[in-house]
């Protein structure tokens, strides 16, 4: 079903339920303009479906910011009839000032389900050692939670999955609870999942990968379906899943409009933890995918988070994510048969070897660095600064925060 076509009170998420049935939030939404100059306006429940309301709002100037939740202040309406078409008539409503709405404090209200009864939706189609069909299900779970944009890159989570074919399509099962919507590029919530490899030149939003096997690929996390085979279940089971997918959808789309934020506390736990990562997926002799090391952990632990409802990523979420990662890459990294030498532990060169030291010989490590002054010591182009900034945190030689980057020591 597409998000557009949902009406019944289990589909909406609760930020839709509130926008659309409480009267307290009669003049709060997310804008959409009708007219290019945003005169005009719908305030629709959410980003994900439109108003069910027969209205919509004008203002005479500075109308507020379109993709954006706001309050509105409405100091007359009137009722326009509209010839020739489906409506025949229209509720204005004339606005004289707004604020924006946060909408975190609807979304993380509790729901129908907790995010452990999420999780074990997810190993519904698996059977095996309890502890690795969970941490199967912890994985697809993080994946359809995505995880918001860390600084200027994309956001979303990128799973290299290993296993064999039948293994691949029980992992795709569950995942029904993704939208249709979300999986087309024009997006900003977009998931590709897939046996194929493809170019993506998606810039913004959140892009999150599933690809079986892949050999370019630079993944948050390996998904290693080992020891696991195809759960059976009675027929009847199968529609109350059907039932339960809705359900979680909902909950998936409250969650998505959180970009959880870290305590001082979780990002110093997350900076050890960096480091943790990179010595282990470096000194492995076995490497059979791509890792990104600087962002991994903040990108699960923000989508853990999520899972929770959560707009604060905790140490629990920390913990999690990081031993969620460490388990799954020591299961993968026996499957290859080709290993990598250790010799190109520091393989970074060019324009991001010479940001890395330059950076570091007047910063030193475990320092947060402004990008605005990374950008006046190099004496580069601030483009140049962000490509070898990526480069940096993919090696797992870089962390990064809103505004500020800080270097790894080379090896510890």
């Amino acid at each position: 079903m597409p998000l557009t076509g949902r009406y019944i009170g289990s589909e909406l998420s609760v930020v839709e339920r509130e926008l659309t049935f409480n009267d307290n939030y009669a003049n709060v939404g997310f804008v959409k303009y009708d007219t290019r100059d945003g005169d005009y306006f719908f305030l629709n429940p959410s980003p994900f479906l439109k108003t069910f309301k027969n209205e919509i709002y004008h203002v005479s100037e500075h109308p507020p910011p379109e993709n954006q939740f706001v309050e509105v202040n409405v100091i007359d309406e009137k009722t326009v009839i509209l010839p020739r078409t489906a409506r025949k008539s229209i509720s204005v409503k004339e606005v004289d000032s707004w604020k924006l709405f946060d909408p975190t404090p609807l979304a993380q209200r509790r729901k129908i389900l907790d995010y452990e009864e999420i999780i074990e939706y997810f190993t519904y189609p698996l059977t095996g050692e309890d502890e690795v069909v969970e941490e199967i299900a912890g994985c697809s779970s993080l994946f359809a939670f995505s995880s918001p944009p860390i600084e200027d890159d994309i956001g979303g989570i990128k799973s290299a999955i290993f296993g064999k074919n039948y293994q691949w399509d029980l992992f795709r099962k569950p995942l029904k609870v993704i939208p249709d919507d979300f999986r087309k590029t024009s997006s900003d919530y977009y998931y590709y999942i897939s046996k194929l490899e493809r170019n993506l030149r998606k810039t913004e939003g959140e892009v999150n990968l599933a690809i079986f096997q892949p050999e370019k690929l630079v993944s948050d996390i390996p998904i290693y379906f080992e020891g696991v085979k195809e759960r059976k279940h009675l027929k009847d089971y199968y529609s109350l899943l059907d039932q339960e997918s809705g359900v979680i959808t909902a909950y998936m789309l409250d969650s998505l409009l959180l970009k959880p934020q870290y305590t001082s506390k979780v990002e110093a736990m997350m900076h050890d933890a960096v480091y943790e990562l990179r010595e282990e997926y470096y000194s492995s002799g076995q490497r059979p995918y791509h890792q990104n090391v600087g962002d991994a952990l903040p990108k699960l632990a923000s989508s853990y988070a999520r899972l929770r409802a959560s707009p604060d990523i905790e140490p629990p979420d920390a913990k999690y994510a990081t031993d969620l990662w460490f388990s799954m890459f020591r299961k993968a990294e026996k499957i290859t048969s080709n290993p990598a030498k250790v010799s190109d532990l520091f393989q970074i060169t060019g324009d991001a070897r010479k940001v890395y030291y330059k950076l570091y010989d007047i910063f030193g490590a475990d320092y947060w660095i402004p990008i605005i002054e990374a950008v006046e010591v190099t004496a580069m182009v601030p483009e140049d600064v962000e490509i070898s900034i990526d480069a940096l945190v993919e090696k797992g030689y870089c962390v990064r925060k809103e505004g500020h980057i800080m270097l790894l020591e080379p090896f510890k």
